[in-house]
């Protein structure tokens, strides 16, 4: 049963760093600086694909001001992985990066480095850096890089195909047998960028002992500090990475070690001075993006509408390095194409490929934006096809609530309640008012359309090799108030908002009377990056229990104090009170006064004793791993127009439902859909990164040439119905949101796209010209 007698939980509260944020945000890693502070710049490579024959620095170091230059051969030569959430060994990931390389494998890629006494003097110092390059054959495209005698990215990968991941289950072949219909086709996606506000931006410090401190716009403390640690070659203890306040803004892309973290604590360690990199624009937008992937469906039904056999295949290009590739399409199959739907026999089949392309990133959804676009455009094309409903089609394929969850049977799908998103989204849409798809009259054509995703996380708990534990402290103070510390990185949504509401509620006190106290890997205890839909539900349990030990701690001195059985008290609006007899009451500030006070105390009467039993600080610490792996469902619906002249699209109107167990916080979920809603709209209409053909240049490296939506692109009308399915093993009943948010708009506008004019297009994003040329106007 869902609790209903909640003081801060399930309220709209206004961020307690909003004001400092839109007056400059001191708090933002871009605005830190150290005494005495060097700049380092990075020279890249204008060469996809090179080898370097000789660097000649000599003019560069002899220009006045520059402190340091380093080379390959300056630099330790550890391969690695920048993913954080993985373990710098883990045998499940591939090590194929060096922090500076001799040889270049993408446009962009650095190769030296410069540190100075400011920005203009290391931007100078570049231009004055020789270097030779061989220049070798480079492959974008990656059916071409499986091709023989295509260019080796890498030695000993055969055809440039770095995994073929695969899984079964059934007899696919069977499944076919068995099917009275089959539906093929096959869908792309395009790379994207996060277009994150705040560029990567990092400050180290290296002392004389050799010890790094790091400050860094990143989305996981300890895993930069591990990062650090390995391609260094040190001990994690020579580490300490610093907790921003916040960061300006994530999306997936900063869960990764970059080039500058490396090159700042290794050039801050020759020259004995802070040593600060900021990117500039362009080089965010070569340092990671979303994987494109072409996805391949072939899915067998039966006259009643329930699947017999589903097969996919999917090619993704992993770019220049391994990064995330081999994990995104292990998410992309099992979460995105495969296990949302029922199907008694199913195959998938990957191929993750070497490129000369920019590095591929986390991006919020990891590989399931790329499916949903897939799996929910071709059941569109069944329902319209075989004139099913396409509600009843997916609540008839999809699990229920108390089923065993797909991924893991022992886990069960304790509260699940896609049947209530499709079912209360219809409605208020007006689904059933729906027009039949092309039918519309007139050059504007307008259509409905919606898609579901009936299989998220919160978190990664049963992945392998992936952290998944948390841990918190939280300090009272004399005041009555309290201190949360966590190493959940803030990265823009509010999660430290979230946290505090959690701990307030659990603690029994205001909202403003918590406030999260930053600090370092030296002082807090481990947490998972701030990714996968983790935080409110894994960060979250964390701090729940941190609470509830610090409220027990503050009971039991309550109890002495007030000479009654700790079972007997509450506390709630920051008072203590006697079950039964609230005239028996005192402050928790008292209370915790009480505790910090000396031993002797002097009052009018003269000195007097309290009692040992009472004294110390009040305080609650966790550190434990969440219980399963709850999940969330989502569908949303959207409505649009079709200028079939101009081949425009407009989205008019979206209704979003999301069974997200229990609202936290009302404005920050609303918040959440919003944005998913923008992004999903720029995946689906107008966004993709452009280079060129023959340098693998990036074309679209700024927020002018890269088109992505504003605020006139938005709808004027966004609905959300958050569905309270109470997950018990959640804080207060709470599970994810944030990434499914993004999952679903692409497909449902695609969806919205055919319903108003007839014309399927399996290939993002849909733009005028592709709408034209599907019309026969081009």
């Amino acid at each position: 049963m869902l609790m209903t007698n909640l003081n801060v939980v399930g309220k709209r509260v206004l961020r307690q760093d909003a004001y400092e944020k839109v007056v400059g945000g001191k708090g933002f890693p871009v605005n830190f600086s150290l005494p005495g502070m060097l700049h380092g710049k990075m020279l890249r490579s204008p060469y996809p694909h090179a080898r370097i024959l000789r660097i000649d620095t000599s003019r560069a170091e002899q220009l006045p001001g520059v402190k340091a230059v380093m080379t390959p051969k300056d630099v330790p030569q550890i391969p690695f992985n920048p993913i954080f959430f993985m373990p710098a060994g883990s045998m499940g990931i591939h090590r194929d990066m060096l922090i500076l390389s001799d040889t270049v494998r993408f446009a962009g890629q650095p190769v030296a480095a410069v540190a100075a006494t400011t920005v203009a003097i290391a931007e100078q110092a570049l231009q004055l850096i020789d270097v030779e390059y061989e220049e070798l054959l480079a492959v974008f495209d990656p059916e071409e890089a499986m091709k023989e005698g295509a260019p080796e990215i890498h030695v000993g990968v055969k055809n440039n195909i770095r995994d073929t991941p695969s899984f079964s289950a059934g007899d696919v072949e069977a499944g076919f047998k068995d099917a009275d219909y089959i539906f093929e086709g096959t869908y792309e996606t395009q790379r994207v960028h996060t277009c994150y506000m705040e560029p990567r931006v990092c400050v180290s410090d290296t002392d004389s002992n050799g010890h790094i401190t790091i400050y860094s716009s990143i989305g996981h403390l300890f895993g930069l500090r591990e990062r650090m640690a390995y391609v260094l070659g040190l001990p994690v203890s020579k580490v300490t990475a610093v907790q921003a306040p916040y960061v300006g803004g994530s999306f997936g892309s900063k869960i990764d070690f970059a080039y500058i973290e490396a090159l700042s604590a290794l050039l801050s360690a020759k020259t004995r001075k802070p040593v600060r990199f900021e990117h500039t624009r362009y080089e965010d937008f070569i340092c990671n993006a979303r994987h494109p992937m072409k996805v391949h469906l072939k899915t067998g039904i039966k006259k009643d509408g329930t699947f017999t056999a589903r097969y996919a295949s999917t090619l993704c290009d992993t770019s220049a390095y391994s990064t995330h590739g081999p994990e995104v399409i292990l998410v992309h199959a099992y979460f995105g194409l495969m296990l949302g739907y029922r199907s008694p026999h199913m195959k998938w089949e990957g191929t993750v490929v070497f490129t000369n392309n920019m590095p591929g990133g986390a991006f919020r959804g990891y590989g399931a934006p790329q499916a949903a676009f897939a799996v929910e455009s071709q059941i569109d094309e069944i329902c319209d096809k075989l004139g099913f409903d396409p509600i009843e089609f997916r609540l008839k394929n999809t699990p229920r609530q108390g089923d065993p969850h797909p991924f893991n049977p022992e886990w069960k799908l304790n509260s699940y309640a896609l049947d209530e998103c499709l079912n209360k989204g219809a409605e208020r849409m007006g689904w059933s008012q729906r027009a039949k798809t092309g039918s519309a009259s007139g050059a504007k054509k307008r259509g409905i359309g919606m898609a579901a995703h009936p299989l998220w996380v919160s978190g990664c708990v049963g992945f392998p090799d992936i952290y998944e534990h948390s841990g918190a402290i939280i300090r009272l103070n004399v005041d009555g108030t309290a201190y949360l510390s966590s190493a959940t990185m803030d990265i823009g949504s509010g999660q430290n908002t979230t946290l505090c509401q959690i701990a307030a509620e659990e603690l029994g006190l205001a909202f403003d009377s918590v406030r999260m106290a930053p600090g370092n890997t030296d002082n807090l205890p481990f947490d998972a990056p701030t990714h996968a839909s983790r935080v409110t539900y894994s960060s979250g349990n964390a701090v729940k229990v941190a609470a509830a030990d610090a409220k027990k701690n503050l009971l039991e001195v309550a109890a002495t104090v007030m000479e009654a059985n700790v079972a007997d008290l509450e506390v709630r609006d920051g008072m203590i009170t006697v079950k039964g007899s609230p005239a028996q009451a005192m402050s928790v500030a008292d209370v915790v006064k009480r505790a910090e006070s000396p031993f002797m105390v002097i009052g009018a009467q003269g000195p007097a004793p309290t009692t040992l039993k009472e004294k110390g600080t009040i305080m609650g610490i966790s550190s434990v791993a969440p219980p399963a792996n709850a999940s969330p469902a989502v569908a949303e619906f959207v409505e649009v127009e079709v200028d079939t002249e101009t081949g425009q699209v407009k989205v008019l109107r979206a209704v979003y439902a999301h069974d997200l167990g229990r609202v936290v916080n009302p404005a920050a979920a609303e918040g959440q859909v919003e944005g998913g809603l923008q992004q999903g709209i720029g995946f689906a209409l107008m966004e993709k990164m452009l280079f060129d053909p023959e340098t693998g240049a990036c074309l679209t490296s700024d927020f002018l040439d890269y088109k992505m939506p504003t605020a006139v692109e938005m709808p004027s009308k966004i609905e959300c119905i958050f569905i309270e399915s109470n997950e018990p093993t959640g804080p207060f009943g709470a599970k994810s949101l944030a990434e499914a948010c993004l999952i679903v708009p692409a497909p449902a506008i695609a969806n919205a796209i055919y319903n108003a004019i007839g014309v399927r297009i399996r290939s993002l994003p849909i733009t005028p010209e592709k709408i034209l040329a599907a019309l026969g106007k081009l």
